[in-house]
């Protein structure tokens, strides 16, 4: 689906646009012919296959992007495939977007940056936040802004789930918090599963690290058995002193997402 949105856009920048699906191999010279420009947007298991059945057929000075959610993998598969221009590219947003404007795409270089300067322009024309990285920051930051989220985003929802809880009923009780809250899980459920298995489970990096979630869950076990409240407090207290000033960011940033909630409902 991010194949088609992104054609759609550079369609409307007013670049000439060739797309390839499964069946087109059989033109892959054709279709490759004299471009500037080659995305991979294929699931994350199948892209270093399908980056190295195309690289042959790219222009010396064709730039070759993917978009997948991890980038070392992806990264050294083009390196390899492809000895012109190469960029790694990673937005963070899905297709049903409406607008470019403020997305953030983080961009992590490959070879010849001064090639590749153009895509990258490209997206800040449109509006979107360019993050740089290399693969490496880039896959670990990952790991905890969407692997870890995410899974325990679901993991909520199954507990709920299990739960048999009355979804509706609870939300007639809730506090703005807990509907904003509910609201990022059911969200989460009202979209493609095989997506958020292919991000959850990509890397062996990322299922280490949420085997060590659940590990840390568990250790709250004895805190509970307990009614621990003093320990509760203790590691509560820790916890803050860590997340220092971003605490305070985050309450005037919810306490605005709580307020624009309330007007809705």
């Amino acid at each position: 689906e991010m194949g088609r949105y992104f054609v759609d856009w550079f369609n409307g920048a007013g670049y000439q646009v060739r797309s390839m699906g499964s069946k087109d191999w059989p033109n892959i010279a054709t279709l490759c012919d004299g471009i500037d420009l080659c995305i991979i947007s294929v699931v994350i298991d199948r892209t270093p296959e399908i980056v190295e059945r195309i690289g042959p057929y790219l222009p010396q000075t064709a730039v070759l992007v993917d978009v997948t959610s991890i980038k070392r993998v992806p990264l050294n598969a083009m390196l390899k495939a492809h000895s012109g221009p190469v960029l790694g590219l990673h937005p963070l947003f899905g297709p049903t977007t409406s607008t470019l404007d403020k997305q953030i795409v983080v961009a992590t270089p490959g070879r010849d940056d001064d090639a590749c300067r153009w895509v990258i322009e490209q997206f800040s024309l449109w509006g979107s936040i360019i993050v740089m990285s290399d693969a490496d920051e880039h896959d670990e930051i990952m790991e905890f802004v969407q692997s870890l989220r995410h899974f325990a985003t679901f993991a909520f929802g199954q507990f709920l789930a299990s739960k048999k809880v009355p979804i509706a009923r609870t939300l007639e009780f809730s506090s703005p918090i807990y509907r904003l809250e509910l609201g990022m899980v059911g969200r989460l459920f009202a979209q493609d599963a095989a997506l958020y298995a292919e991000i959850i489970f990509a890397t062996p990096e990322r299922r280490a690290l949420l085997k060590d979630y659940i590990s840390s869950l568990s250790q709250n076990l004895e805190m509970l058995e307990k009614g621990d409240k003093e320990q509760f407090e203790t590691e509560f207290a820790k916890i803050a002193q860590w997340f220092g000033p971003f605490g305070e960011q985050a309450m005037r940033e919810s306490s605005f997402l709580i307020d624009k909630l309330i007007e809705r409902f």
